[in-house]
């Protein structure tokens, strides 16, 4: 895979519960999918695109992560056939603990499609 396509890889993850901040809403949703640059966030209620926002979440292992980005995206107005109500974040810098933990969900996922030996 080149490393452009690399870099927008998204990996579905097991729901995280994620706490976010986006002018002056501060929610609660649950990380559904993670790439190198973002994450989907689904969420009852959520930013605008164009807002700042701030996430914070526990990884499976234990580690506290904190990110801040601009919401792209969100599922306003967007029919969706499953029914997913959330938003799309552009990360700014993600952190070292974030980077860790795409690591190991990209670890876990080629780990999952690896045929099982015989």
């Amino acid at each position: 895979m080149g490393g452009s396509a690399r870099a927008r890889q998204r990996i579905p993850v097991a729901p995280l519960r994620v706490r976010f901040l986006a002018e002056g809403l501060d929610a609660i949703g649950e990380l559904m999918e993670i790439s190198r640059t973002g994450v989907f966030v689904q969420a009852e209620e959520f930013p605008r695109p164009g807002a700042v926002v701030a996430l914070q979440f526990w990884t499976p292992a234990g580690e506290l992560v904190d990110l801040r980005g601009e919401v792209r995206w969100n599922t306003e107005g967007l029919a969706n056939a499953d029914g997913l109500r959330g938003f799309g974040v552009l990360m700014h810098e993600p952190s070292l603990k974030y980077r860790e933990f795409f690591l190991w969900a990209q670890a876990e996922k080629e780990e999952e499609l690896e045929p099982e030996e015989l």
